[in-house]
């Protein structure tokens, strides 16, 4: 193991491809990439498909892509098409925290089950 799990929500624009990583934790983190992709559904049409997950070792990624998913998500202001005399308050809600905090239960019940399992294997009952 390469140090520590650590867990990250963040938004960025990069692109959601990459290493494989633990497929039990991809997993944990694809309940709450659903969330995310059901709480900015409501709102947008864009964001919803470019949410994903990327495995960086023992690190998920749950990153959206679209444009309008950092200011929606921390609330930024913006100009209109670039015109910085007429600024405008965030689109639609915050999604990925949010996403995070409720499905934080189902995705570390989704986990354990390898914890489980390790723990069988080990002798464990």
């Amino acid at each position: 193991m390469s140090g520590p799990a650590r867990s990250v929500s963040r938004v960025s624009a990069a692109a959601l491809s990459g290493g494989s990583g633990d497929p039990d934790l991809r997993s944990a983190a694809d309940v709450i990439a659903t969330g995310a992709r059901a709480m900015s559904g409501t709102w947008s049409r864009t964001i919803p498909g470019s949410i994903g997950v990327r495995m960086d070792g023992m690190t998920a990624i749950i990153a959206a892509g679209a444009p309008v998913a950092r200011p929606a998500e921390y609330r930024l202001r913006h100009p209109l098409f670039g015109n910085r005399d007429f600024w405008y308050g965030p689109p639609g809600q915050p999604f990925l925290s949010p996403a995070a905090i409720a499905g934080m239960d189902a995705a570390m019940a989704k986990y354990a089950v390898k914890l489980d399992r390790l723990a069988a294997e080990a002798g464990y009952r």
